[in-house]
C-alpha cells in the first residue's frame, strides 16, 4: 500500500525540518499568457455557503468547491499546527465524507488566502475527469534509494538506527511534496490573481516569506549535511519558483541566490516544462513527471487512483 503524500498548503511545511531546506511547498504564477478554462469564473459562482466569518471571496470559493465536487467543506482554525505549518487540506476520499481545511490562526492577518489556495487545490482535483484523478503516493523504490543515500552520507550515516527510518521519510516527503505542489500551486495561485485580486496583497505577503525561506536554504551548512540528491532536487525546484515570481512581479533579484550557487538554469528548465504545458488539470501528472525525470527522482512516487467518498 503506498503512502499518500498529503497536499498542505503551499507555504506551509517548516523550512527547517529534516536537513533544514525542505520545505513542502511554494506558489507562483508566472505571465505566460497560457489561462486554463477548467476554473470558472467568479462570475459563476452561486451564493456563498455558511463559514464563519470568513470574507465574502472565501465563502464563494468555498462554495465553488462543494458545487464542483458535491462534498461538503469543513474549515476550521487550528492552532496545534506543527512548526510553521500555516494551513492543510484533508480531501474527502474513501469513509472521510467531506474536505477539511485547517489554518493556523493569526490575529494579524485573516486567513482568507490560505482558505482559498487550499480550497483551489480541491477543484483542480475534481476539474479532471473521474478517471483522470490521482493521488499521489511513495513507491518502495523511492524509500530505498533515500535510504541509500542516507546510509552513504558522510555525516548521516552515524544517526541512531531508530532514528533513521523518520529521516528518511522526512526527506522523500519534502523533496515529493515540493515536486508536486509547485506546479499545481502555480495553476492555483494564478487563477487566484486572476478572479480574486482582492486577495492580492495577502498572495503577495505569504510569496515573500516563502522567498526568503528558501533563499536561506540555501545556506553552506544545509548543504553539508544533506544527500546531494535531495539537495539538488530541492534547490532546482526551489529555483524555478524564484523564477516564476521574479518574471511576475519584475524583481529579478529574487533569482539571484539560485543563480549565484548554480541552480537557476536547471530551475528555468522546469519553468519551461510548465509554460509549455496546456492548463488543464489531467496534464497535472505530466508536468511532475517531466519535472522528476529532470531531476533524476522519477521513480520515487507513483500515482494513485483517486479513491471517492462512499
Amino acid at each position: 500500500m503506498p503512502h499518500i503524500i498529503a497536499v498542505p498548503f503551499v507555504a506551509s511545511m517548516p523550512v527547517n525540518q529534516a536537513f533544514k531546506p525542505l520545505r513542502e511547498f511554494a506558489v507562483a504564477f508566472p505571465q505566460t499568457g497560457i489561462r486554463g478554462s477548467h476554473f470558472p469564473s467568479e462570475s459563476n459562482i452561486k451564493e456563498p455557503v455558511k463559514h464563519m466569518s470568513l470574507s465574502e471571496t472565501t465563502k464563494k470559493v468555498l462554495q465553488l468547491v462543494e458545487d464542483r465536487s458535491g462534498i461538503p467543506v469543513h474549515v476550521e482554525p487550528d492552532p496545534s499546527l506543527p512548526g510553521s505549518l500555516l494551513a492543510r487540506v484533508v480531501m474527502a476520499r474513501g469513509a472521510l465524507a467531506l474536505h477539511q481545511v485547517f489554518y493556523r490562526p493569526d490575529s494579524s492577518t485573516p486567513p482568507d488566502y490560505l482558505i482559498c489556495q487550499q480550497a483551489g487545490f480541491i477543484l483542480r482535483m475534481f476539474s479532471a475527469p473521474p478517471d483522470k484523478r490521482f493521488e499521489f503516493g511513495s513507491s518502495a523504490e523511492g524509500n530505498r534509494v533515500v535510504q541509500e543515500l542516507v546510509d552513504a552520507h558522510p555525516m548521516l550515516r552515524s544517526i541512531p538506527l531508530q532514528a533513521k527510518p523518520q529521516l528518511v521519510q522526512m526527506l522523500r516527503d519534502g523533496v515529493l511534496n515540493h515536486l508536486r505542489s509547485i506546479p499545481l500551486g502555480m495553476r492555483v495561485d494564478r487563477w487566484i490573481a486572476d478572479e480574486f485580486p482582492e486577495l492580492w496583497e495577502l498572495q503577495r505577503a505569504s510569496v515573500m516569506r516563502q522567498l526568503q525561506d528558501s533563499t536561506a536554504t540555501l545556506a553552506p551548512q544545509h548543504r553539508q549535511t544533506s544527500p546531494k540528491l535531495v539537495f539538488d532536487a530541492t534547490q532546482t525546484i526551489s529555483a524555478a519558483f524564484a523564477a516564476f515570481w521574479a518574471e511576475r512581479l519584475q524583481h529579478p533579484q529574487f533569482s539571484l541566490p539560485f543563480k549565484a550557487t548554480g541552480y537557476l538554469d536547471a530551475g528555468r528548465e522546469l519553468l519551461a516544462v510548465w509554460q509549455s504545458t496546456p492548463d488543464i488539470a489531467e496534464n497535472d501528472r505530466h508536468i511532475v513527471d517531466q519535472w522528476a525525470e529532470n531531476l533524476g527522482i522519477a521513480s520515487w512516487y507513483q500515482w494513485v487512483p483517486y479513491l471517492a467518498p462512499k
